[in-house]
């Protein structure tokens, strides 16, 4: 429901993917002839994909800041349930929620990659959603601790480009590595957003051979690191959750 309501918000997402995926990416792709395997416009595909689901995962686990704000929080609490309960659903809505938003263009990135198979599909899906429940579980994290809708805004805005360029969703893990810069590598490769590029990568792209991890180290990765962050986020709303706005 809050999504119909988010027309701007779908609007712009969706200019923006198709912008990105059918412009520049061909673009970049014309330019950048790496020696990857696989053609560069289908490797960056799905780095554009895990880009896109890490933004739209913040996006929509954000909203409980604003909850605090609306005092949405205080209803939640005078509700007959538990909080671990409301945590879970919260962090679980939040991920469907994007998976929702995000699953046509997940659809499309599939279709040109030529990865649009039921067992890949549903592979994909199930990635998908284990990083969003990370994602989703470590923005409700912040925004518990901080509690402040200015400075979370501060810290997501700066964190969201950090991320994404601290990763292998537009650049091989091997590339970084042969830079000689080992503060970059290392931070790459202990990204969440690189597991799930890669994992991907190797899923739809089964000829693409730069990777420094398996498919299956990538995939423990990203489910330990999601039910980790889950069980925290869980924590935080039992123990330290208290009614009233943030400031």
């Amino acid at each position: 429901m809050k999504l119909k309501r988010q027309k701007a918000f779908i609007a712009m997402r969706t200019a923006w993917f198709i912008i990105q995926s059918l412009v520049f990416g061909y673009a970049i792709s014309r330019i950048a002839r790496p020696d990857l395997g696989v053609d560069y416009y289908k490797f960056y595909l799905l780095g554009l994909y895990t880009a896109l689901l890490y933004s739209a995962s913040i996006a929509r686990a954000y909203i409980i800041a604003d909850e605090f704000d609306d005092g949405i929080i205080d209803y939640h609490l005078s509700l007959p349930l538990k909080r671990s309960v409301l945590a879970a659903g919260r962090v679980l809505g939040g991920a469907v929620s994007t998976l929702i938003f995000t699953a046509p263009m997940m659809v499309f990135i599939l279709f040109l990659t030529n990865g649009l198979e039921p067992v890949s599909f549903l592979i994909s899906i199930a990635s998908a959603f284990a990083f969003s429940i990370g994602v989703v579980s470590f923005v409700v994290i912040i925004v518990m601790k901080l509690k402040s809708t200015d400075t979370t805004d501060i810290f997501f805005g700066t964190i969201d480009a950090i991320l994404v360029r601290l990763s292998s969703v537009f650049y091989p893990l091997p590339i970084i590595k042969a830079l000689n810069i080992p503060a970059y590598y290392y931070s790459a490769l202990f990204n969440p957003l690189t597991h799930f590029a890669d994992f991907l990568r190797a899923l739809v792209l089964p000829e693409y051979f730069l990777l420094e991890l398996s498919p299956a180290q990538s995939m423990f990765y990203i489910l330990g690191l999601g039910i980790g962050l889950l069980v925290v986020a869980i924590e935080l709303f039992e123990r330290k959750l208290e009614a009233g706005g943030v400031k």
